[in-house]
């Protein structure tokens, strides 16, 4: 077996190859997801992608995410991932752990105070997670869809980068953490 090699790319410059192996990896990974959600929630934007090489062939993918919010009287810089997809012939190789730490790293960078990621908690792969030390909040997020409509959900996890402080006032709060337009 080739040597998987990860590698960051802009969102902005992509490649067509890229594009059809993102469409690939997402029809095998995330058929169980409503379509309708997808169009509605899931409209945050990408700043870049890690694509996991085998060769020349795509066998993973995971989506990076920043914005600024405010959070009670914070702003707060927060990253996230999303999207995460290993290819089924390629899954428990430590693939995605490789993929998740490489872009810590590079949401660390961006300035990024904490991170999180949506999970679903009826599916095992919240266990990399918590492996790699995120911590599952536990009450809703809440966010907004392409309608305007505020939505809430359940399975998020978040982990601390720059700012231990910020990551314990959010996850010690009371009050809702609001994504803001779009989900991830």
């Amino acid at each position: 077996m080739n040597e998987i090699e990860i590698k960051f790319i802009v969102e902005k410059k992509l490649t067509p190859f890229q594009e059809s192996s993102i469409l690939k990896l997402q029809k095998e990974c995330f058929s169980d997801v409503d379509r309708q959600s997808i169009e509605e929630d899931f409209i945050s934007q990408e700043f870049g992608r890690l694509f996991a090489y085998q060769g020349r062939k795509i066998v993973g993918m995971l989506g990076l995410f920043k914005r600024k919010i405010k959070f009670g009287e914070k702003e707060i810089v927060f990253g996230g991932t999303g999207g995460v997809c290993v290819a089924k012939s390629m899954r428990r190789k430590g693939i995605a752990t490789k993929m998740l730490k490489e872009g810590l790293k590079l949401l660390k960078k961006e300035k990024c105070d904490i991170a999180c990621f949506n999970v679903d908690l009826k599916k095992e792969a919240y266990l990399l997670y918590e492996k790699v030390g995120f911590k599952t909040m536990m009450r809703k997020i809440s966010f907004e869809n392409i309608k305007g409509e505020i939505k809430y959900d359940a399975g998020t996890m978040f982990i601390p980068l720059c700012s231990q402080a910020v990551y314990d006032y959010v996850m010690q709060s009371k009050n809702t953490f609001h994504y803001g337009k779009g989900y991830w």
